[in-house]
């Protein structure tokens, strides 16, 4: 009956995707507003699909290989009555339809407030999946950095510094009906010193405090969608006991004509009742040069890296380390190298490889391990 509900739900999901896009791409062109009547009513069609093959080699749990269709998206943007914007995103993925951002805006001046399903201001996945420099972002920011959440957020944007922050729920809301959620706050304060033309140096510190969790589990693994999230525990630290968490981000970014750097620390610390207090912890680096295009491009308001112009080619080189052993816990070590090479097709289609090395420590729950694997994506994206 799951199965059966599971092949429902995807035709369910396809049928609507079709109808919608033959119903509107055939007046429309991708990623322009349209206008719709009064009010300042405007509109535009949203969505995306990976397309995702990889190979593992070197290990001793023979992965394989594997081809997948990845991460596909469909949504809308909406304008009116001058200050308000409305966004709505389902996607599929992992055999199931799930949320994305679905929130509402309201803009005055350089301020906004946000309300509904959306990023917590810490962590790197609020840049977007289509953004990300390297296929996936890093081991440490999956583990200990955030997911989207129900919550009410604001914002100020200046030319200089950006502040967010907000209130969530700490539960996950796409579960039915989940009581006892806790709740967290959060915020982040971004500096830029410099911000010219192909030059940047942007410092932030997000801290983050959430109660109400009496287990908090961290865990990551291999750089990539091709795995489940149960095949790909290659660090996992279940923490019990606990009474609240803190948590904090530190980031750099610099631009340097074609040479972009990013780098991000984490800490989670966790107060605990009747046991030692826990300390998960990680971090990456990554550099970027522009072999062609003009520059990497930043977007001020929100403080993120942007994909470059079309006909851009860029290649990178991460590393990532990721301790989640502390307190009697032996959630594992991991660190891993990338080297990625991304080329921008046109305005909507992107072409990636990522080559990865990882070494799992002895402590890991699937054992220490070195191995390799070299993946690729071409995603489409209006």
């Amino acid at each position: 009956m799951k199965r059966l509900l599971t092949h429902l739900g995807l035709r369910f999901f396809l049928l609507f995707s079709c109808i919608f896009l033959s119903s509107f791409f055939i007046s429309l062109s991708a990623q322009e507003f349209v206008k719709g009547g009064a009010n300042g009513f405007e509109w535009r069609l949203i969505g995306r699909v990976f397309f995702d093959g990889g190979y593992f080699f070197n290990d001793t749990t023979d992965l394989g290989s594997s081809f997948q269709v990845n991460d596909i998206r469909l949504g809308t943007q909406i304008r009116f009555l001058e200050h308000w914007e409305a966004k709505i995103e389902l996607g599929y993925g992992d055999s199931k339809i799930s949320m994305k951002d679905i929130f509402l805006t309201y803009k005055f001046g350089e301020q906004a407030v946000r309300v509904g399903y959306q990023y917590e201001p810490f962590g790197n996945s609020r840049v977007g999946t289509t953004n990300f420099r390297f296929m996936t972002n890093a081991a440490s920011d999956k583990a200990l950095g955030n997911s989207r959440k129900l919550g009410v957020g604001y914002s100020y944007n200046h030319q200089w510094f950006n502040f967010m922050g907000g209130i969530y729920s700490d539960g996950d809301v796409q579960k039915s009906k989940s009581l006892d959620q806790g709740y967290s706050l959060a915020a982040k304060l971004i500096g830029r010193p410099l911000l010219k033309d192909k030059k940047l140096v942007h410092l932030s510190v997000a801290p983050r405090f959430s109660s109400g969790q009496e287990t908090i589990t961290f865990n990551a693994g291999i750089p990539t969608d091709l795995l489940t999230k149960d095949d790909n525990s290659y660090v996992e630290a279940k923490v019990d006991q606990v009474i609240n968490q803190w948590k904090l981000d530190l980031e750099m970014i610099l631009l340097y004509n074609k040479w972009y750097f990013q780098g991000q620390y984490f800490l989670a610390h966790l107060n605990r009742f009747q046991a030692d207090n826990y300390n998960g912890k990680g971090w990456y680096g990554q550099i970027g040069y522009m072999i062609l295009g003009a520059k990497h491009n930043y977007n001020a308001a929100t403080g993120m890296i942007v994909n470059p112009a079309p006909k851009s080619l860029e290649v990178l080189c991460r590393y990532n380390m990721i301790d989640l052993n502390d307190a009697g816990i032996r959630g594992g070590r991991l660190t891993d190298i990338s080297l990625g090479m991304n080329y921008f097709i046109n305005k909507y289609v992107a072409a990636k490889i990522n080559y990865t090395h990882m070494m799992v420590g002895n402590s890991s729950p699937k054992g220490g391990d070195d191995f390799d694997l070299i993946q690729a994506r071409l995603q489409f994206s209006f």
